[in-house]
């Protein structure tokens, strides 16, 4: 996989070159770190003329804190550190359109990017949703949930979806019987990751669950989703999985399967 990571010095640009190196770590790929300064911003700028030059030596240090990193974390991976001038989204973009990056992580201030790239994009620190039902699947990957919260600084949401379109009227009893179980399946969770010392929410749905996931996604600015990958016992989520994946251009964030169940 490529992945590029927008850099700009922050404590939260730091945490993003790091968690892009993980990727590249446990799956392999190559990784660009693109740094672009812009001097149109001192333009006429009321800090006095050292403004620009006092900027420029920040960014040209916190570029040697990036290749430090690099070096230390990096040994043998494939890394490239870019820097650049003029805006920074319009370089993002035109890195995405030349290079084709599988994934795209930024600091917070670049948020605006995800409505733009044509590509997934996740903030970091961000907000990872991970989708569940009464199959368990999602709760015996506690420990992946775990990590990408942790290494990303992000909070979890949870999200409980009820299937209603499986079930008839004569069925309400069903219905009722299993958005309790995807209730109590949420709330344990979320109890398990909060001892974790993960930050997490809950919302519980009723819908076509690959509809529900997209809405989520959007009206919480979700940076990721970690979704079932399938298992013996049929579920509606892997049926979502297969169906996201299908039409990627539908997600302006990665999706990552969770093991399945059965694989654990």
């Amino acid at each position: 996989m490529k992945i590029l990571v927008v850099y700009d010095g922050t404590l939260h640009a730091k945490k993003a070159l790091r968690y892009g190196l993980k990727k590249i770590q446990e799956a392999g790929g190559e990784l660009t770190v693109l740094q672009v300064f812009d001097p149109r911003l001192f333009i006429d700028y009321d800090a006095g003329p050292k403004a620009e030059e006092m900027a420029r030596s920040e960014a040209s240090h916190g570029l040697a804190e990036a290749r430090q990193i690099v070096s230390e974390q990096a040994a043998g991976l494939a890394v490239r550190i870019i820097s650049d001038e003029g805006d920074a989204g319009q370089k993002v973009r035109e890195y995405v359109e030349s290079e084709r990056p599988g994934l795209v992580v930024a600091p917070p201030r670049y948020k605006e990017l995800a409505k733009t790239l044509t590509c997934p994009f996740t903030l970091v620190p961000g907000t990872i949703l991970v989708p569940l039902d009464n199959t368990g699947s999602p709760a015996a990957s506690t420990d992946r949930i775990v990590y990408e919260a942790a290494s990303t600084g992000s909070k979890v949401l949870l999200l409980g979806v009820v299937p209603v379109h499986l079930y008839s009227r004569e069925e309400k009893k069903d219905l009722e019987r299993v958005k309790k179980e995807i209730t109590a399946a949420v709330k344990k969770l979320k109890r398990t990751l909060a001892e974790r010392g993960i930050a997490v929410s809950e919302i519980v749905r009723s819908g076509y669950p690959d509809e529900e996931i997209l809405k989520a996604a959007g009206e919480h600015a979700v940076s990721m989703i970690l979704l079932p990958s399938g298992s013996a016992m049929p579920s509606e989520l892997s049926k979502a999985a297969a169906i996201l994946l299908d039409e990627a251009d539908r997600l302006k964030c990665p999706l990552f399967l969770l093991p399945s169940a059965d694989a654990v």
